[in-house]
């Protein structure tokens, strides 16, 4: 550091593009501060304080750096903290929880909120849960991990519905993964929704969790899979899935995602043999991988990735078929009625068009319409001997998805 002329101590070491969080420390005697007390920017604190004082993770202020054609980067744009007329609301709540031993009795989450919070709409917003990772607390999401500030801009961005996003605390809970699963179960959700306008359903409820929170995740999909429509793992090898819990994820009605930095020991191999394995078993799973360790570097573009191409974006698309002759030639007149659907409710509907096939032949196109495609056509009978398939390839905001086959009599 180095002091100015106008008396304020400026940093002058450059730093690649990306959120930082840093601390103040003085008297110490190494250079790596080891055993120093840290201290907070008290110009640039953060907006949310740990309500206890020994939550694990140090306080320290944060600060982004925007991408310069000088220094070129990774695109760290979705991190950057939106202009504060379209920024969400972030604060600590602190709920009853009879299996907290610290504090004992009650626990932390940091809760955050869209701009244009609605607690009268008539949609539910959707929840997004997430975990941090060992020696960390409810505040890491949304510190160092700027959570919120990646979901601000994929709404800006029109890749994300508006959704409530909650900060967990597995910290000073019994029973290891299964209490922390418990907890969510029997404490957190219930508070959430009881205080927050938001869905009571499954299917609008998502999950994430880096490290001993990935470890966590994997408890949840695998043996509490009622609880999430969405469930993501990152940076954590996780166990092997027995019989019974491949059973339960293949009724996940939303999406699952592996992923981890592809420098992160022997997570990136471990978890790409779990997706394998899963895969081979007939369940349907995502992965992702960066460059990168077990930091936050990976962990932000993880959730990033999570919120635009997994959670609350899946369809379903329905077929119903008739044909009837047309005229004395070898052509039938085709009615083939797509309807497509959102697994997560939604104050928007999918766009766009949905395609029909016939076998690998492209029948035609029809716009889709308060969630439904109809297409009229005269086609060539003999087409129909192949099953016809609808095709919906997904907008923006939604999932591609398609039809089970359908044989025309």
């Amino acid at each position: 550091m180095q002091l100015g002329s106008d008396g304020v101590w400026e940093i002058t070491v450059p730093l690649p593009a990306g959120t930082f969080r840093y601390a103040f420390t003085h008297d110490c005697t190494n250079v790596e501060a080891t055993g120093c007390a840290l201290h907070d920017d008290p110009a640039n604190r953060w907006e949310v304080q740990p309500q206890y004082p020994s939550a694990p993770g140090a306080v320290r202020s944060t600060i982004y750096v925007p991408s310069s054609a000088k220094f070129p980067t990774y695109d760290n744009d979705y991190q950057a903290p939106v202009k504060a007329g379209e920024a969400g609301k972030l604060e600590s709540r602190r709920y009853p929880s009879p299996l907290s031993t610290n504090p004992a009795g009650v626990h932390d989450i940091v809760v955050y909120t869209p701009h244009g919070y609605d607690p009268n709409r008539a949609t539910p917003y959707p929840t997004l849960y997430l975990s941090h990772g060992a020696g960390d607390s409810s505040i890491a999401w949304t510190m160092q991990g700027v959570a919120h500030h990646i979901v601000e801009n994929a709404i800006r961005d029109g890749a994300v519905q508006p959704m409530v996003v909650v900060s967990t605390d597995f910290n000073g809970l019994p029973g290891g993964n299964q209490g922390y699963a418990d907890e969510l179960r029997n404490n957190v959700i219930p508070f959430v929704e009881q205080n927050y306008h938001v869905s009571t359903r499954p299917e609008d409820r998502a999950f994430g969790g880096f490290s001993a929170g990935g470890s966590r995740a994997f408890t949840i999909m695998y043996d509490n899979t009622d609880l999430f429509a969405y469930d993501a793992a990152w940076s954590i090898g996780g166990p092997a899935a027995s019989q019974a819990q491949i059973d339960r994820l293949k009724t996940v009605p939303g999406g699952l995602l592996f992923g981890t930095g592809r420098q992160d020991g022997t997570s990136a191999q471990s978890l790409h043999t779990r997706a394998e394995a899963l895969r081979s078993a007939g369940v349907d799973i995502k992965e992702y991988y960066v460059d990168g360790m077990h930091t936050w570097h990976v962990w932000r573009p993880m959730l990033n990735f999570y919120l635009r191409n997994v959670a609350f974006r899946t369809t379903t698309t329905g077929l119903d078929v008739t044909a009837t002759p047309a005229g004395n030639s070898h052509n039938v007149r085709l009615t083939a009625t797509a309807a497509v659907g959102t697994v997560t409710a939604n104050v928007a509907s999918p766009t766009g068009k949905v395609d029909f096939y016939a076998g690998d032949t492209h029948l035609g196109s029809a716009p889709v319409k308060d969630g439904v495609a109809t297409f009229r056509e005269a086609v060539d009978g003999a087409l129909l001997d192949s099953p016809v398939v609808a095709r919906y390839p997904g907008d923006k905001l939604f999932n591609a998805s398609q039809s089970t086959q359908v044989t025309v009599d």
